[in-house]
C-alpha cells in the first residue's frame, strides 16, 4: 500500500486561481509542491515563481513525473482528458478539485494503478492572493480511499481548513450547496443593486449601499445561526410590507417578480422557525401566490 505524508511530492497540472491558491498554502504549510504544467507556459512561469523550488515543465507528463502526488486543478470538463494523456506509475496518487465530480474521472490512471482522490475546497477564488488569504477555515469536501484519506485530512487541517468526508454520491448535492452561496448569492448581490436604478442611482451604487449589509447578515449567521438571524418583514410578519414590495415590483420590475417570490416562499419556513405564527404565514403565502401568478 502507498504511504502518503508531508515529505510526498506535489504536482499541479492546471495553473488557474484555485490550483494557484492551494499550491501556494500547502507549501506555506511546509508541503513539497515542486513542479507545475498548464496549457499555457507563461501561467506555469507564474504560478512556480510564487513557490520555492517549483518548477514550471513543458509537459503534463514530465511534472506528473516529478511528483508523488498530482493534482489536475483544470476545469472540470478537462480533468479526465488531462489524467488519460498521463501515463501513471502504481502507487501514484491522482486528485481532482472539482466539487460535483466523483472519482470515476480517474478511471484510466486507476487502471494503471494510481491512487485516486478529490480534495474540494468549498470557497469563491477570485486571485490566487485573495485565495491564500480565504482557505483558513474554509471546508474541504474529501472522497477518498482509506489509503490516501488520512494524508488529506491532515492536509486540510495543516493549512487551517476543515475536513469533510464524501460519498460519491453526495458530491453534486454537496457542490449544489456552494453554487447556491457563492455563484447565486454573487449573482443576486448584482441584482438587488440593479434595484437602485430604479431610483436614479447605479448598480454600483447599490452594491456599496448593500456590502455593510452583507457583512453584518453573514456576522449575524456566525453568532446567532439559523432561523435566529433571520430579519426582515417576514419574520416580523408585516404583511402591508410584502404586499407594498409585490405592488412595486409589478409596476416597476416585472421580471424581477418570480425571482422575488421563489425566495420569499422558499424562506418561509425559516420565518416561522424564527417565531410567524402559522396563520400569518398562511397569509403571506396566499398573497406571494396571488402575484406568482399573474
Amino acid at each position: 500500500m502507498a504511504e502518503f505524508n508531508r515529505q510526498s511530492r506535489i504536482a499541479f497540472l492546471g495553473a488557474g486561481k484555485v490550483g494557484g491558491s492551494l499550491a501556494l498554502a500547502l507549501s506555506n504549510a511546509g508541503y513539497p509542491v515542486i513542479a507545475v504544467a498548464s496549457r499555457t507556459p507563461a501561467s506555469s512561469d507564474v504560478f512556480a515563481a510564487r513557490i520555492p523550488d517549483c518548477v514550471a515543465y513543458d509537459s503534463y507528463q514530465e511534472a506528473a513525473d516529478a511528483a508523488d502526488v498530482t493534482f489536475i486543478t483544470t476545469s472540470d470538463g478537462f480533468i479526465s482528458t488531462v489524467a488519460a494523456s498521463v501515463t501513471w506509475r502504481p502507487g501514484q496518487a491522482v486528485v481532482h478539485c472539482s466539487g460535483a465530480a466523483s472519482l470515476d474521472l480517474f478511471d484510466n490512471p486507476v487502471s494503471q494503478g494510481a491512487v485516486p482522490g478529490a480534495f474540494h475546497p468549498l470557497q469563491a477564488f477570485s486571485s490566487v492572493e485573495n485565495g491564500v488569504k480565504s482557505i483558513p477555515g474554509t471546508t474541504f469536501g474529501i472522497e477518498a480511499g482509506d489509503d490516501i484519506k488520512p494524508y488529506f485530512e491532515q492536509m486540510a487541517h495543516d493549512i487551517g481548513a476543515i475536513p469533510v468526508f464524501l460519498r460519491a454520491e453526495d458530491k453534486v448535492m454537496y457542490h449544489l450547496s456552494g453554487v447556491l452561496m457563492g455563484n447565486l448569492l454573487t449573482c443576486l448581490v448584482g441584482i438587488a443593486g440593479g434595484v437602485w436604478e430604479h431610483i436614479g442611482s447605479t448598480r454600483a451604487d447599490g452594491i456599496k449601499a448593500l456590502l455593510p449589509m452583507m457583512r453584518a447578515v453573514a456576522n449575524n449567521i456566525e453568532v446567532s445561526g439559523i432561523p435566529d438571524a433571520v430579519a426582515g418583514p417576514y419574520p416580523r410578519g408585516d404583511v402591508g410590507t410584502v404586499r407594498k414590495h409585490l405592488e412595486a415590483l409589478k409596476y416597476r420590475d416585472p421580471g424581477l417578480m418570480p425571482m422575488y417570490c421563489e425566495l420569499a416562499l422558499a424562506g418561509l419556513p425559516q420565518a416561522v422557525e424564527r417565531g410567524l405564527n402559522k396563520e400569518t404565514s398562511n397569509e403571506i403565502q396566499k398573497i406571494i401566490e396571488s402575484y406568482k401568478d399573474r
